[in-house]
């Protein structure tokens, strides 16, 4: 929008209106518009005077607003030339009746948890992990910082920040990654791995991603964990890297390289690798992986590719389920084997954003830009929630256990902020969560959905 809202009119305020007025006016409004009082369709309005009254009950925030909207900023005072608000009293009662108001949801089974005010910016990666002191919270951004919070009985505790490897200087997070016990954690872009220390911040190893065919931060994932003595480990599986130097990497996307390394080792040090060729590399078939997702476990990997099919004029794309652990009966050593392949439409209909199950089994991907399929690898079945328009500014995170899907489809205002929960069970949407700025990520830990605001803000249902 190149002419913001006048935040003013719609809270009915004046612009030189103090703290108490700017408070006073939002809970006027906001008992008038809220949607348990109002009913469902006084959500969109509901959103605009969350959204004023963030910012002008802000002075830093009203200060920039009043400057964009055409106030004049007094250099010699170092602030706007309009009279900033007062600070105001406060009364506890009325402070906790409206606390919630920002951000709200119907009817279902989640309820607002706490709030993280982030000074990130915009965030562009979520994690977490269940440890005995509380949940840790980590999200990433797209100059390559994130921060580390605890969360203890909904209050937040303690600040850890960490950082992308210097070289990678226009390095962005798309996807961070705990270790199962919360000590570790891993993050990448496009450019490169990076794995930190959970306690310190400290960066514990980095590895770069030129050499490797990755178009995507989906298409390649990481899992972290314990290796035997003790020493902590990461597995990773990647675009295959062929022995002939000089082919193409484009074969690359043909196969997957899944690969460990030892924290402490020489920072080129890989395992051998165990090699998921989708087809034989040699031929000049059309074959290529989109997405590549590991369980937890790193014994289970799930590919979806594009592929010519036989007797299929376009196309096809096909998820498929691998067997990491498997052994060949000679030799003994690895040999992965497919142990689910399901095909799934149309590759050209076929897109992201991409969610995967902590257990790789199901995969909820967008079709036709405007449903989402969910497929189920152990059954070799699918099932097709009506999304709506998908865009590519849509974000998309599936439960753990594959219960629920959380879709913000920011194809319009109406839309913006809005959070649609599907249960997998019934193909309904259960629940609607109402956030007054655009979601920028979304992450299901065990039992609480987290959600990343183009303004800092996180928030956690629970």
């Amino acid at each position: 929008m190149d002419t913001p809202e006048n935040y003013y009119a719609i809270l009915g305020i004046p612009s030189d209106a103090e703290g108490d007025t700017i408070k006073r006016a939002y809970r006027q409004m906001a008992r008038r518009y809220h949607p348990d009082i109002a009913g469902p369709h006084a959500a969109l309005e509901m959103k605009r005077i969350n959204r004023a009254y963030a910012v002008l009950s802000d002075a830093e925030k009203r200060q920039h607003y009043d400057a964009v909207i055409g106030g004049v900023i007094d250099m010699r005072r170092g602030s706007s030339a309009r009279p900033r608000p007062q600070p105001h009293t406060f009364d506890a009662a009325e402070d906790i009746a409206f606390s919630d108001l920002n951000i709200f949801c119907t009817k279902g089974p989640f309820r607002a948890g706490p709030v993280i005010h982030s000074a990130l910016g915009v965030i562009s990666a979520l994690s977490s992990s269940r440890t005995v002191e509380g949940m840790l919270i980590a999200a990433g951004s797209l100059d390559g910082k994130g921060t580390l919070w605890q969360v203890v009985h909904d209050t937040v505790r303690n600040q850890v920040q960490f950082i992308t490897h210097p070289q990678f200087t226009v390095e962005s997070l798309r996807e961070l990654r705990f270790s199962p016990a919360g000590a570790m954690l891993a993050g990448w872009g496009r450019l490169g791995l990076h794995v930190w220390d959970a306690h310190s911040g400290i960066r514990l190893w980095s590895y770069e991603l030129g050499q490797r065919a990755v178009s995507a931060h989906y298409s390649l994932d990481a899992t972290l964990d314990v290796a035997p003595g003790g020493k902590r480990q990461i597995t990773i599986a990647l675009p295959l890297l062929t022995a002939d130097s000089h082919s193409p990497r484009a074969r690359g996307v043909r196969g997957t390289d899944v690969v460990s390394h030892v924290m402490g080792t020489l920072d080129a040090s890989l395992s051998v690798p165990i090699v998921c060729a989708e087809e034989e590399i040699e031929k000049r078939q059309f074959w290529a992986i989109r997405l590549r997702s590991l369980a937890q476990d790193a014994r289970t990997l799930l590919t979806l590719s594009c592929a010519h099919m036989q007797n299929e004029p376009r196309e096809m794309a096909i998820v498929r389920c691998w067997d990491l652990t498997s052994r060949s009966p000679l030799s003994k050593k690895i040999r992965p084997h497919i142990v689910a392949s399901i095909v799934v439409g149309c590759c050209a209909d076929c897109a992201p954003p991409y969610a995967v199950t902590t257990n790789a089994r199901m995969l909820a991907l967008v079709h036709g830009g405007q449903k989402i399929l969910l497929c189920d690898t152990a059954t070799g079945t699918y099932s097709e929630l009506l999304s709506g328009t998908m865009g590519g500014s849509s974000r998309m995170a599936i439960s753990p256990d594959g219960q629920w899907v959380a879709v913000a489809r920011e194809d319009s205002e109406v839309n913006e902020g809005v959070i649609d929960l599907w249960s997998a069970a019934t193909n309904q949407v259960a629940q609607k969560l109402y956030h007054p700025w655009q979601v920028s990520a979304l992450h299901f830990a065990d039992k609480e959905l987290i959600v990343a605001l183009t303004d800092g803000t996180i928030q956690v249902w629970q």
